[in-house]
């Protein structure tokens, strides 16, 4: 019963390797990357799930540009009722979603080993058939693609520590930093103070905020490039020697 239990989350079984239909591209790469990213032995988010996330985001940003905006032109007698719809929409759709992503992945927390390794075995299984797909490419052309990429991945990394430093060990510290040294002295009621930075300081800030968040679209940018080489090198070092003769 326990293992029945267990292996109908396993359905996703990895594709037998076939014979490359197109050359070896960086985008045929890139496709076989976003779907082994996508793989999990937990069921995707069924539509219900997805519409209920942005009807109550759409309720919350509704609700706030209502009160915001609308507060001197609507009496309080009509904008109150317009914002407890807006409230108690945003709850309902994020309660909705939150049960169903309960429901879809609550083995993961009762069970979180046992979770773990399954998850690890099934993205082990999908690993596998898209190195055993790059085999079939002549072991030539695997090769000069991963030294291209590789020099690409070392030139972004120094060009990253140029002007991010170590972000990516960091994390979310710096940026709670300066939210910390411009909010500290915020107190209730006091939102005047906390917003009065001046058209330098919110220069600034845009720019650091900005900087921030390319920072981390680079490292992303950067871990997609060490799965190229990593999916390269394994299909090098992992060939069947027979075919490594024949090459």
């Amino acid at each position: 019963m326990g293992d029945a239990m267990d292996t109908q989350y396993l359905d996703a079984t990895p594709a037998a390797a076939k014979a490359p239909v197109e050359g070896l591209t960086f985008h045929a790469l890139y496709r076989r990357v976003q779907a082994l990213a996508g793989q999990s032995i937990y069921p995707k988010p069924s539509g219900v799930e997805r519409w209920s996330v942005r009807v109550g985001a759409g309720a919350a940003l509704l609700g706030l540009a209502t009160g915001l905006l609308l507060d001197r032109w609507l009496p309080a007698s009509v904008l109150l009722p317009l914002l407890l719809v807006c409230l108690v929409v945003e709850i309902g759709g994020f309660a909705i979603s939150g049960a169903l992503m309960a429901r879809r992945e609550y083995r993961q927390y009762i069970q979180p080993r046992l979770s773990h390794a399954q998850e690890m075995d099934n993205q082990f299984g999908h690993w596998q058939a898209v190195v055993a797909d790059l085999q079939r490419f002549p072991r030539r052309e695997r090769e000069q693609r991963l030294r291209f990429v590789s020099v690409i991945r070392t030139n972004m990394g120094e060009r990253m520590g140029l002007l991010y430093g170590s972000l990516q060990k960091l994390g979310p510290f710096p940026l709670l930093v300066a939210l910390y040294v411009q909010y500290r002295g915020w107190k209730t009621s006091g939102w005047q103070g906390v917003f009065d930075v001046g058209w330098a300081g919110a220069i600034l800030i845009f720019a650091m905020v900005l900087l921030y968040i390319m920072g981390w679209m680079l490292i992303i940018q950067r871990e997609r490039l060490d799965t190229y080489v990593n999916l390269l090198e394994a299909s090098l070092h992992d060939e069947p020697v027979a075919s490594s003769l024949r090459d």
